[in-house]
This record gives structure tokens, sequence and C-alpha cells, in this order.
């Protein structure tokens, strides 16, 4: 254990005082006496985007060693291997597992840096193994690979095969229990066999998967990441533990002084604008392989092949041959109690060697570090320091000389307690390493992390304490912003969604606790999205920042503002008050107040920006109120909904009626959706005559008759679906139902010659493949399209006139009539008849119910659109046509079609079809 604790400190101490002699060999970029540097690199992605990753890289170091050419080869395993052994290379890069083969058979040098990678704009040193399998999959767990085909990259791959197997073996499942399938370099080819199924799961290098997706080679939805783990801080997906980032080495040809030149530049291209945006950041000091080499150890795999076996295994496989020469083994005994002898004393001469060999290496080779460094004897009085201990605490070496670390450096942040305990893991196991807080020289206290090991001789005695540490303020500031972006909007700066949950709770608890009140403002901005469609984002971002900050201004120290995403905000008054009506108040005033600050003006460029709000207002603090915090903001959330409804630019308390009410709602929404697949709607007919009063057609009326045999009246339902877009399978359903209606009329005599008339929705109009579904239904069931009439209102024209011009050209063309339905209640103009392609005007209902009221306006409306129709040699319907009175007036002005009570109100298909048969023919010429 002691030989092993020398070993890491002299390894260590080594690597990094390569570094510092670099430094101060020169004070511009250090000598290199190679003038070319050929560097081979490990590809484990494809050679495209290997050559757009490195390239930066490569650029930052030649500008780095101007005296060297570096020649960079891109090589997968083998290529790399023979590369390597024909001495074709000077540097190497390449993944831990595969660095640790090459050190032991062809000699490669110390770690000299680590490459350092940026994951979503975060630095890494280390990486993971990740196990990908189909989305769909029933793979879980790791112990659910037992018998499937794993697909793997390269025998040689660390992140893509040993870190995987190593788990698998950890929980019990051998090699032999899984098929493997040797897929081949990249590790892209091992995600895309498990797209094709090829395999059942993949074993890749973490990193890969999210490459590839934001490259669009895969579809988010297509995989996941087995035995997922988000460790913190990492940003992207792992199955494995990690382990040190790839290592960079020399070849053994490699002199020190170009090795010091390469360090040199390795650490410095970090600094290099070109890399901070790549997916390389550059190189940092390395860290120890040690638990690479133990893993491999323990897979048996190169470089280490099949280690000698354990007693249990070879009892196991050789238990006869073993019993045979049993008693030859008790004849060596003696033999082996003088080797033992010889042994020990060849073991304390070892030990004084190694002594003598740390006290050297104390004094001369492992000092100076990157790291601060400091040195005492047994009794905790310093005797060394190097020059990073006095760069980071301000000390010189005379100041610090025979004194106590505590005496120059303790911050008071840490008690008795916490030295007692440090002391003691240092007694019981020699070494102790954590957190601690120091002051430096100026007085400022600054964390670092510290690790400190006792330096025993040769009988157990402790002769120094080795401590070393680094300044870890960054990684401070890096968890204080990490904690920040956790709870705190970043674009407003507003609490975020969790922050105010959890509040939220906190306030309820109290409210309860101390019988108070307060209140939950939901505030919604009206009409945000057409500032994003006009302005653009970044307007609207910054919209966003000013609501913020208004709201920010407006309210008092003690309430919360915070945003839920979007362009929603909640305000959360603290329970205050006794009274529910006092909390009621004071929410309506602080309403009040938003409502007056976030309406005025926010200036953008050369123009003004003008929003109004919507706010739900929800009370919390009774006691026999079991409301949790989503409850609650959900109730807010309602009363805001309630305001949107109502017209927005408003204010309204939740209600529990209003929570039932948008509760019925929802469920009419449920179960309209599933009446459409239930088949509990039916088609109504209306007759549509002519100037004879004789049926020459239908309009085509839904109406859902619920399974217990309710009616739900169509004004309850076509709304509804209207908002939700229930209405495009719902008016997709009657267009097959009148499809298949005419086509059952075509065999029938009487009724062939009969029209029907669909309506069709705004939203169901301006959907692109509208036309193409009237085309189908017309050909599925081979109907004459002339028979078919689409009846449309004016409103689908205002948003869109070349659209609609183009959706009624092309069905038009098709041959079906098309009907402007209610002509003449909204924005009417000659140019849309004069333009669009419409057979029929349809006079509305409304319009002929006035008749003979003595209104000479609607008299004079209803006669000027017949005459226009007439002109335009168009056909006139009438709508609402329940009297004799109006049936003349219409007739005696030249009206063609007729439609309403009088003739027969919506009913069933086969009703209708009676009628239609019984009445008297028409009389022939």
């Amino acid at each position: 254990m002691v030989r092993r604790l020398y070993a890491a400190v002299l390894h260590a101490a080594i690597l990094a005082a390569m570094a510092v002699v670099a430094l101060l060999s020169s004070p511009g970029i250090a000598r290199a006496d190679h003038t070319e540097l050929r560097v081979g690199i490990l590809a484990y992605r494809p050679m495209d985007v290997e050559e757009r990753d490195w390239a930066p890289v490569i650029d930052a170091m030649q500008h780095r060693l101007p005296s060297v050419r570096l020649h960079v080869r891109l090589l997968h395993y083998t290529a790399l291997d023979n590369a390597v052994r024909a001495r074709e290379l000077d540097v190497v890069i390449t993944n831990p597992g595969h660095y640790v083969a090459l050190r032991y058979s062809d000699g490669l040098s110390t770690v000299l840096a680590a490459v350092a990678r940026r994951r979503l704009g975060i630095e890494t040193e280390a990486f993971g193994g990740t196990v990908l399998v189909r989305t769909d999959s029933p793979l879980q767990h790791w112990q659910d690979l037992r018998g499937k085909r794993v697909g793997v990259p390269h025998e040689e791959s660390l992140g893509g095969w040993h870190l995987q197997r190593y788990e698998l073996l950890r929980r019990g499942v051998r090699d032999d229990e899984v098929t493997w399938v040797r897929v081949g370099m990249p590790h892209d080819n091992v995600v895309q066999a498990v797209l094709d199924g090829r395999v059942d799961a993949g074993f890749v290098r973490d990193g890969v998967l999210e490459a590839m997706l934001a490259t669009g080679r895969v579809a988010p939805d297509r995989l996941r990441v087995l035995q997922r783990q988000d460790l913190p801080g990492y940003p992207i997906a792992v199955s494995t533990p990690l382990v040190p980032e790839w290592p960079v080495a020399a070849l053994p040809h490699v002199d020190s002084q170009t090795r010091r030149a390469l360090l040199l530049a390795l650490l410095d291209v970090r600094d290099d604008p070109a890399l901070r945006t790549g997916g390389l950041a550059g190189f940092v000091l390395p860290q120890g392989y040690v638990a690479v080499e133990d893993l491999l150890r323990e897979l048996r795999v190169r470089p280490f092949g099949v280690p000698q076996l354990t007693w249990r295994e070879t009892v196991q496989l050789n238990a006869a041959p073993l019993a045979a020469v049993g008693g030859a083994v008790l004849v060596l005994l003696a033999l082996l109690a003088l080797l033992e002898h010889q042994r020990r004393r060849l073991r304390q001469a070892l030990r004084d060697k190694s002594a003598l060999l740390h006290e050297l290496a104390l004094t001369a080779k492992t000092f100076d570090s990157t790291q601060g460094v400091l040195i005492t004897d047994a009794k905790g009085r310093i005797v060394r320091v190097n020059r990073a201990f006095q760069a980071i605490t301000g000390y010189t070496a005379e100041d610090a000389h025979g004194r106590t670390p505590g005496e120059l450096l303790r911050s008071g942040r840490h008690d008795a307690a916490f030295y007692r305990a440090m002391w003691e893991a240092l007694s019981e196991r020699g070494h102790w390493e954590g957190e601690v807080w120091n002051r430096r020289k100026s007085g400022d206290i600054f964390p670092e992390w510290l690790t400190i090991s006792a330096v025993t001789d040769a009988v157990g005695k402790v002769r120094h304490y080795v401590a070393i540490f680094h300044d870890i303020s960054w990684r401070k500031q890096a968890e204080a912003q990490i904690e920040n972006l956790a709870f705190f909007d970043p674009l407003t700066g507003l609490a975020n969604r969790r922050l105010l949950l959890d509040r939220l709770q906190q306030s309820i608890r109290q409210a309860r606790r101390n019988a108070r009140w307060g209140a939950v403002l939901f505030l919604d901005l009206d009409f945000f999205k057409s500032i994003n469609d006009t302005f653009g984002h970044d307007a609207g971002d910054a919209v966003l920042r000013t609501i913020g900050e208004r709201i920010r201004t407006t309210l008092r120290e003690q309430d919360t503002p915070g945003r839920l995403g979007g362009d929603e905000f909640l305000v959360l008054l603290p329970a205050t008050f006794e009274r529910r009506d006092d909390a009621a108040l004071a929410a309506q005033t602080v309403a009040d107040k938003l409502g007056a600050a976030l309406r005025q003006p926010i200036p953008h460029q050369d123009q003004a920006i003008t929003l109004t709000l919507s706010i739900g207002i929800a009370l919390y603090g009774d006691q026999d109120d079991d409301d949790h915090a989503t409850e609650l903001l959900k109730a807010a959330d309602l009363a805001m909904y309630s305001v949107k409804q109502a017209g927005r630019n408003g204010v309204a308390f939740f209600d529990p009626e209003m929570e039932a009410a948008i509760r019925q709602r929802h469920q009419l929404q449920h179960d309209l959706a599933r009446a459409i697949e239930a088949g509990e709607l039916r088609v109504y007919l209306q007759p549509q005559v002519n100037a004879a009063g004789r049926i020459v057609g239908a309009e085509a009326l839904v109406r859902w008759l619920r399974a217990d045999g309710t009616l739900v009246p169509p004004g309850e339902f076509i709304p509804l679906a209207e908002e939700t877009g229930l209405i495009l399978p719902l008016g997709d359903w009657v267009l097959q139902q009148a499809a298949a209606l005419l086509r059952r009329w075509q065999d029938d005599p009487v009724l062939a010659g009969l029209h029907l008339s669909v309506n069709v929705s705004a939203k169901q109009f301006r959907d692109p493949a509208f036309g193409q579904r009237v085309q189908q239904a017309l050909a599925q069931h081979g109907i004459p399209a002339r028979l078919l009439e689409l009846e449309i209102t004016e409103s689908v024209f205002l948003e869109d006139l070349e659209s609609a011009r183009t959706t009624l050209g092309a069905l038009d063309a098709q041959g079906v009539s098309l009907a402007l339905d209610d002509f003449g209640t909204g924005y009417s103009s000659l140019a849309y008849l004069a333009e669009l392609p419409f057979d029929i005007i349809k006079i509305d209902q409304r319009f002929v119910a006035r008749l003979g009221q003595h209104s000479r306006q609607d008299d004079a409306i209803i006669t000027t659109i017949i005459a226009l129709g007439r002109k335009l040699r168009m056909q006139v319907l009438a709508e609402g046509v329940e009297t004799e009175r109006q049936e003349t007036y219409l007739l005696s002005h030249g009206c063609h079609l007729l439609q309403g009570y009088r003739y027969g109100r919506p009913m069933p298909v086969e009703q209708f079809e009676t009628q239609a048969r019984t009445q008297p023919r028409e009389p022939t010429a």
C-alpha cells in the first residue's frame, strides 16, 4: 500500500514538473529538436466529422509550434497500431484503454496532456459509454441484454465496448450470454445497426447519439439510452461511470526537448479563440488512468491478456492434477521456507532504497507543480512550499517556513470538529481529501480542493505530510450559476416554475398554520404571438424582459413575481390577511396596478408596442382547503382562461362553478371525439325545392345521437368542434357519408338526379389537402361531381383571398357545385362573385324571416341579391322559408330554389327518401 502511494505521488509530481520546466525553459515558445511531428489520432466518428472537429485544434497547435511542421493522420485502430509499430508516428492521441495497450506493447511515454471536449456548451474532461436501444424496445436494464444481439464498433473501443462489458460483468452477465455483433468503425455504424434492427442494442461512446441528433441523421423519437445516468454537471446521457478523457503521449524516440515544446503548445491552445465553439476545447493536465488499467485487467483484455488464474479457478479446472501433485507440494515446503527468508532480506533492502529514493524525489523532481504544494515535518511545521503555493496564497517561502498551515491560512469557516476529523483520517488511513476554505495573505477567503498524504519511513513512522491543493473558486462560481439557472428564469430574472411552486406550497402551509389568507395572480399577455410574428423573436424577448422588470418594480418586496414560460407570469401575494375579503381586495388592487403598468407602450426601434393582459386570481388560506400548489395554480389558470373566453383584457376570480363548466366542456369535447369513432353521429337531410315545389336536392346536416338516445343540439357541439379542431374529422365524416349516399341514390331512378349540399367549415376549407380529399371521395364512390354541392361562407376569404381562389378553382375544375352560404351577412363583396367560381348564392334566413314586416331595407336586399344572382347566371336559394307569403314573394321576384320548414324539417335519410319518392311525378312534355 505504501509503495503504491509513493508511486502515485511521484507520478503526479513528475507530470506537473515537466510542464513547469517546459514553461521556464524559454520566455516565449519552447524550442523543439524535431522539425516535423507526425501525429496519429484515433477516429471513432466518420472521417469528415473527425476532420472538421480536429482541424481548428491542429491549426492552433501549428501556430504555437512555428518551427515544427505537424503532419496529422486520422486512423482506425488497426491502422493506428501498424503505424505505431512501424514508427511512422511521433505522437498518439487515442482512448485511455488503447493508450494503456500501446504503452505496454510499444513503450509510449507517460501522458503529456488530456483532451478536453465541449458538450452542449460545457467543457468536460471525462467520458463514458452508452447503451442505445430503439424507443419501442422492451429492454430496460443491463440484465435484459442477456441472450440479445449487441452491436459494438471494435474490440479496442473503451467507450464502445469495455466500459459496458464491465457493467454487465458487475451484474452477473457473462460474455458468452450475449451475442456480440462486431459492426465495425465508426461508432455511427452501430447506431445505424440498431435503427435497422440488425441488433437489439448497441454500445457507443457518449456524445455519438447527440451528435447524430444534431445533424438530423437520427430522429429524436427513434432511440433511447438504456440505464440512463444524468450525472450532475455532465451535459449528456451515459450508461456507465466516467473515465478520464483521451491522453496524448509520445513515442520513445521523441526527445525530451520536443516533448516540452509539445506540452506547452497543448496547454496553450485552450485559449485559442477558434476553439471556443467547437466540439474540442483543447487540452488539460492529465488525470490518472489507474482505474482504466484495473478495468482492463478485470476484463482480461489487451495488454493483460488472460491473467494467472485464481486459486478458486485453478481448483475448479485442475482438481484431478492438483490432487496428484499434492504430495510433491509438501516436499517443496522446506525449500519455500528458505526462499521466504531470502525474500524478507531482499524486501528490507528494497524498503531502505525506496525511502532514500523518496527523499531524493521530494527535494529534486516532484516539487514544482502548477498546483500548490507544501511539505511539513511530522509535527506539522512547514519545511517547503513551491511557487504555485506562493502564487495562490501570496505567502513567500520565508513567510511559511517553520509555521503551521493553520497559522497562515485558517479562514475561520471550519470549526474544531472539522480539523479533528481531518487528523483522525490522516492517523488511521494516512490520507485525507476534501474541500477547505482558506485565507490568502491579502485577507481574501477562497475555496480549495486539498489532498494531504502522510509519508512514512520503512518502519511506518510518519516523516512528512505532503499537501497538494488548487483553487476552485471558478467551480464555486459555476455552481452558483447552475443554481441560478435551476430556480430563476434566464430571460427575465424572475423566479421560474420550480421555485414558484416551492414558495407557493410554503405559503399555503403558512396560511393554514397562521389562519391567514393570500392570493395567486396568473397573468397572460394577450396576442403576444403576433409580436413574435411581426417583429421577430428578439423583439418578443425584449418585450418579455420589459414586462418582467415592470412586474418587479410594481410589486411590494414581500410579493414573489415569476415567469411560468412563454407569455405567462405568476404573482404570489403572501398570506398576511385575516379575512378572505381583505385578500381579495388586495389582489384586485395589485391586478389593477399591474394592468396599468403593463399596458403602457413599450418602445421598440421607431415604434411603440402596446399589450393587454388577462389576469386570473385564486385565493388560498382556508384551513379546510386541501389544495396543493399545483391545484391552486390550476385554479388561477382557469380564472385567467375565463377572461380569455370573455374577450381578454380583464380580471376574474376563480369560482368552483367556473371549473365545473370547463370540466363539462372538456367532457363534451372528449365525448365528441369518441362519438365520431363510435358511430353516434347521424346525417339528417332538409329538402330543397324548385319553383314548382318539387324536391331537387337536400342539405346534409349532422346530428349527434348519444348511445342512451339523447340528442345533443348542434348549437352545442358544432362550435366546440370548430374551436378544438375536431371539425376536421367531423367534416371529413360528413363528406364521406354524403358521397356514399349519392352513390346509393344512383341506383334508384327517382333519387338519381337529386343533389346533396354539404357545409364546409373555414378550418376544413383552409386545409391544404381538402381539395384532394374531395376528389378522392368522388373517385371512391364513383358519383357525378355536379351532384355534390359544397356550401362555403364568406369568412374563408377574409384572411387569404389568393389561397381561397386557388382551392375554389381546383374544386370547380373537378365539376363540384359551389354555393356561397349566408350571403349578405358578412363582408359581402361583388368582387367575390366576379372573381370566384360560385354556382349558387344562398340568402340567409334572417332576411327571409323579416319579409312582410314592413322592412323596406330587407325587401330591397333580397330583391337585389336575386337580381344580382340572375344577372351573373347563378342560381339563388333562399333559406328559412316557413310561410306561403314568404314563398310567394321570393318566387315572384325570380328566386330559383327554396329551403325551410315549409317543405320539411331536417329529417333522417329514410324519411327524406320516402318523401322524395311519394311526391307527384314531374309532368312530361
